[in-house]
């Protein structure tokens, strides 16, 4: 994918807005680090794969520690790296070449020799293990808000970089279900399918892939995956089952984060559920197609209940009005989470939870106004989760729900259905629908 043009305009956004915080920062320069090795605890001669400080990966895919982004008033951004002299490891690679041209580049022998090229005068450090320099602020929390600001509304090279990771994702995801509705495979090799399938490895992907089949399902972030088959492997007609994947990709730095959610079987209950994960994924579409510039996030994870209080009345699974389930909190019982969160260089990324959540919304990770330029995801789910459901069988609520109903969707945990958006001034661009229909 071609990126050096809509780069070099990303880089050149990102110098004025980093110069025009000097002034209100008091700061002769901006140091952001990529961060130094981590060593796996103290017991341990082993690192952890590095993960490149967030503020540094948004100037630039070079996934390496000891590197550091200059900013001054004067001048392109320079870009000073420690370059080692290493026979146990390979030396980082960054996927393109196109980013070296946005800055002025020093390549050093040691932390010590880079910290010696940084500027003089009232310097601030961003980052995370970045090395000690005399009068230096380390991660000023005024600085670094403003600077997580600066990444909720995405550059054309930042689209283009999430769009390719949807694109790589999606291809993962499908091969998946087609393994699943063919084949009984085990959750890991479900894994290790993705990955291959997605062209990652384990370090590659932005987070840890969620792959439950069943009642695992009902675990929101299950990823203990389960190395065996259903019906202990033996031959025979392929189980009734369901399968949630929540797995992404990340290209130059940005990630993409996607939830499907498949069913094979014609059993009752496998058709319950079967007829609720079709409904709930013309909900999210319905709730994709409403986001408008000028609306309040949190207003869309509230029509989201909305709907899915009148989905679980026309499948029979709620009783009552629709109003009651959502005011009583039985669409918060089976819908726990929020309906999304802004994403970026990082899954759950920065600056679009400004503001806290109302009390009844207390896992909303986005209650921004939303604006041009802004990605995040929609995700609503159904879920039986033994925790949250009971309390509705316990008390005076037990009638809004058919609990014979519950019982036949219980043994599929549950659904979630994820796409990845960019807001723009006529609407909404669906990276996650787009990469499918490719």
């Amino acid at each position: 994918m071609p990126v050096a043009t809509p780069y070099l305009d990303h880089v050149a956004s990102l110098v004025s807005g980093y110069r025009q915080l000097l002034g209100p920062h008091q700061l002769d320069a901006i140091v952001v680090g990529s961060g130094q090795a981590a060593r796996r605890s103290q017991f341990d001669d082993q690192f952890w794969p590095h993960v490149v400080t967030p503020a540094f990966a948004h100037w630039l895919p070079l996934p390496a520690p000891d590197a550091f982004v200059i900013v001054t008033d004067a001048g392109p951004p320079r870009l000073v790296r420690v370059v080692h002299a290493d026979f146990w490891d390979s030396a980082p690679v960054a996927e393109v070449d196109d980013f070296w041209d946005g800055f002025a580049v020093e390549e050093v022998a040691s932390v010590a020799d880079a910290v010696a090229r940084f500027p003089r005068g009232r310097v601030a450090l961003i980052g995370e293990r970045v090395p000690a320099v005399p009068g230096a602020e380390v991660n000023p929390p005024a600085l670094v808000a403003a600077v997580e600001a600066l990444r909720t509304r995405k550059s054309a090279y930042e689209v283009a970089c999430l769009r390719e990771a949807s694109a790589r994702a999606v291809a993962g995801h499908r091969h998946v279900e087609q393994l699943f509705e063919r084949f009984e495979v085990s959750e890991l090799a479900t894994h290790l399918a993705y990955l291959a399938a997605s062209g990652q490895s384990e370090r590659d992907i932005p987070y840890q892939n969620i792959v439950a089949r069943g009642r695992h399902a009902a675990v929101l972030h299950h990823v203990l995956y389960d190395q065996r088959l259903p019906n202990d492997g033996r031959p025979g007609p392929l189980s009734v089952d369901s399968l949630l994947i929540d797995a992404g990709a990340r290209y130059l730095g940005y990630c993409a984060d996607i939830t499907r959610t498949w069913i094979r079987g014609d059993a009752p209950g496998a058709n319950l559920f079967r007829r609720l994960r079709d409904g709930l994924d013309q909900l999210q579409q319905r709730v994709c197609a409403a986001v408008k510039v000028g609306m309040a996030y949190e207003t869309l994870h509230d029509h989201a209940h909305d709907l899915l209080a009148v989905l679980l009345i026309d499948l029979e699974i709620g009783q009552g009005g629709a109003d009651d389930l959502v005011e009583r909190g039985v669409t918060r019982a089976l819908f726990p989470h929020g309906l999304g969160h802004s994403l970026g260089i990082q899954v759950h990324d920065v600056g679009l939870r400004l503001t806290p959540p109302r009390a009844d919304n207390p896992f909303l990770r986005n209650t921004s106004t939303i604006e041009p330029g802004q990605v995040f995801t929609i995700e609503p789910g159904c879920y039986v989760i033994d925790a949250l459901i009971d309390p509705l069988r316990a008390d005076d609520r037990r009638g809004l729900l058919d609990w014979h109903a519950i019982e036949a969707l219980r043994p599929f945990g549950g659904i979630r259905i994820e796409d990845n958006l960019v807001v723009t001034a006529t609407g909404v661009d669906n990276l996650t629908r787009a990469a499918w229909a490719a």
